[in-house]
């Protein structure tokens, strides 16, 4: 499919650290390349350890300030990765179990929280979304906020999930110390160890054509307008 703008890559993620653990390798790949890459944050992460490392309902765990910590190691880690656009949506993160927040994420209708991530896809005009599956309760939230989205737009041609086993393999290797730098950005959540030199993604949309399996998010998307300055 021919497009005649940049590259554009956009990750909508639940919570601050998603963008690193889930897709730092393919956002600081195309970043390097010289595709435009967007990150949507949809949680402030007030849920999450303090810096102190008080968890949740602990003395010493102040959500707002959890929250001011979380975002500054969130621009760190964009920062790191090369990442082009932050857009924040500001709502509160559900935690992961038990009764849910006023105003978590969870609690907000799709189309709400849809239309909101539609208006930054107009904007921005990618032409592949990732996003992230895991059991938690945000994030299957999103996942459900981003395809509205997708569809409802109808811009992106490609839409992909992370996997463990998947339809499309980014080699990574390139990028291996970005991502773990972006990783260490996000101290207060402990994040340590080996990670693998492989992405794996679930193709849950396309309109391109590209045979599977795929080793680049962007297979089957010609003609696209000047990238980029690399890095």
């Amino acid at each position: 499919m021919e497009f005649g703008g940049p590259r554009t890559l956009l990750a909508v993620h639940a919570h601050p650290g998603d963008e690193s653990t889930s897709t730092g390798g393919v956002l600081a790949r195309y970043a390097r390349q010289g595709a435009r890459t967007v990150v949507v944050t949809c949680t402030n992460g007030e849920f999450d350890d303090a810096p102190n490392g008080a968890v949740p309902g602990e003395v010493g765990h102040h959500p707002k300030a959890v929250a001011a910590h979380r975002r500054a190691e969130l621009q760190a880690a964009c920062d790191t990765l090369g990442i082009s656009d932050l857009e924040l949506l500001g709502y509160h993160d559900s935690g992961p179990g038990g009764e849910v927040p006023e105003g978590g994420l969870c609690t907000i209708p799709v189309e709400t929280a849809a239309g909101r991530l539609a208006a930054l896809i107009e904007h921005y005009q990618p032409q592949v979304v990732v996003t992230h599956y895991s059991s938690h309760r945000d994030h299957m939230h999103v996942i459900r906020v981003a395809k509205l989205a997708v569809y409802r737009t109808g811009i992106p041609v490609k839409l992909y999930l992370t996997a463990r086993e998947g339809s499309t393999t980014i080699d990574i290797s390139e990028v291996a110390d970005v991502k773990r730098k972006a990783l260490l950005c996000h101290a207060s959540q402990q994040v340590h160890g080996p990670f693998a030199l492989q992405e794996q993604y679930f193709r849950a949309l396309d309109t391109t054509g590209a045979p599977l399996p795929e080793t680049d998010l962007f297979a089957g998307i010609t003609n696209h307008g000047p990238d980029l300055p690399r890095w």
